[in-house]
């Protein structure tokens, strides 16, 4: 993850494993830059619920393996944040929600993120994200089949 983190010069960056048979998943590394920013990693199994209608996010990852890139969660549209959760729960300002798909399905996320201002997303930050999408979900998937 400090890998990544330096990588991207972002602030923090998680990995979000879900197990698509049992619809469970959890925050299972997550390292920032600084101890201010939020170890979101959990040691419990969590249901994902109604996540998809709290978390517009979540419902595109459900529908596609695209990343998005949020410059701004101030000024991204409703249709890709909800603010307040946003806020609330991750409380940063820009991030990467890139999907991790195998065989068709949705075994995590990977988030980098920054806090305190927006990020424009660059050319290369995109093609790093695909190139990490490509490598972690294998893996991601292999989690829940060993």
């Amino acid at each position: 993850m400090p890998a990544l983190c330096q990588v991207w010069r972002c602030d923090r960056c998680f990995l979000y494993l879900r197990n698509p048979q049992t619809g469970q998943g959890r925050i299972t590394h997550c390292w920032g830059t600084s101890p201010e920013w939020a170890d979101l990693s959990g040691s419990d199994w969590l249901e994902e619920g109604d996540i998809a209608s709290k978390d517009p996010l979540m419902a595109i990852a459900f529908r596609t393996a695209e990343p998005v890139f949020v410059e701004d969660i101030e000024t991204a549209g409703p249709e890709v944040v909800n603010l307040d959760y946003e806020r609330d729960v991750f409380q940063h300002r820009a991030l990467i929600h890139a999907p991790l798909y195998h065989d068709g399905l949705l075994y995590g996320i990977l988030e980098p993120c920054v806090f305190h201002q927006p990020r424009v997303w660059t050319e290369g930050d995109r093609r790093i994200t695909a190139q990490v999408q490509a490598k972690l979900a294998p893996l991601a998937a292999a989690f829940f089949h060993e």
